[in-house]
Parts: structure tokens; C-alpha cells; sequence
């Protein structure tokens, strides 16, 4: 095994991870996503016996596409994927990728004690193990 594979989540994910609630208006959580220039949000389900719901730049994409719905009649909840797996950021990056590839998904919030404590996407698993 190689030694990116043994990294630990936590010491690659991205802290600063932004959230939005499920009941905002899909336009809000696209102007929220251009002005910071990211591809997602982590949906606050406000219940942790919910977890995590997340949207995607695709969410939205396709949301519009699909249907030709107004954004701001249509909110977070509506689009978003729910629930999210989540990653534990004691693991192991060939855990979290495993995981992340039997499931399909390209990024997923880290719950350290219940509590978001990051975001973990392919994007950031390619910069470290190609060194970028």
C-alpha cells in the first residue's frame, strides 16, 4: 500500500465547509456556490437523527435542466441528496475512497462526534497523492 493511501481524512479535507438550510430557495444556494467559488453545500437537516443532506453544482444543473423549474420556487431540500454518507476523520483515505466508490459520490462531509468537522471530494484525494 502506498503511503497517501494510509493518510488519515483528516489531515486532507477541506475545513472551512459551508452550509445551507433545506428550506432556502434553490437560487439562493447557486448564488451561494458562484460567489465562493464551490461545487457544493452541505444541507443542515437541523435533526441529527437526519444526518447530512449535500448539493452539488450538478444538483442544480440538472434540476434546471430536467424539469425547466424556476430557482427560486424550487429549495435545497427539493434537489439535494439525502441522506449523505459521512466519513469518519480517523480513517483511512483507501477507506474513505473505497467507501466513496461503491456509493458513487464525488465528495462527503466528516462527522467527528456527530459534529461537521469537514468535507473530504476527490478533488483534494488527487492534489495530495499527486502531490498538487
Amino acid at each position: 500500500m502506498n503511503n497517501y493511501q494510509d493518510t488519515p481524512v483528516s489531515q486532507i479535507m477541506m475545513r472551512e465547509v459551508r452550509t445551507i438550510e433545506p428550506g432556502a430557495p434553490l437560487a439562493s444556494a447557486a448564488q451561494v456556490m458562484l460567489d465562493l467559488d464551490i461545487t457544493c453545500l452541505v444541507v443542515d437537516l437541523q435533526d441529527p437523527s437526519k444526518g447530512l443532506g449535500i448539493i452539488t453544482q450538478k444538483d442544480v444543473v440538472g434540476h434546471l435542466f430536467d424539469s425547466f423549474a424556476e430557482l427560486e420556487s424550487t429549495t435545497v431540500e427539493d434537489v439535494m441528496s439525502q441522506p449523505t454518507i459521512s466519513l469518519s476523520p480517523e480513517w483511512n483515505l483507501d477507506t474513505a475512497v473505497s467507501m466513496m466508490r461503491m456509493l458513487g459520490i464525488r465528495r462527503a462531509p466528516v462527522l467527528d462526534q456527530g459534529k461537521l468537522t469537514g468535507l473530504l471530494s476527490f478533488t483534494d484525494i488527487f492534489k495530495h497523492a499527486f502531490g498538487g
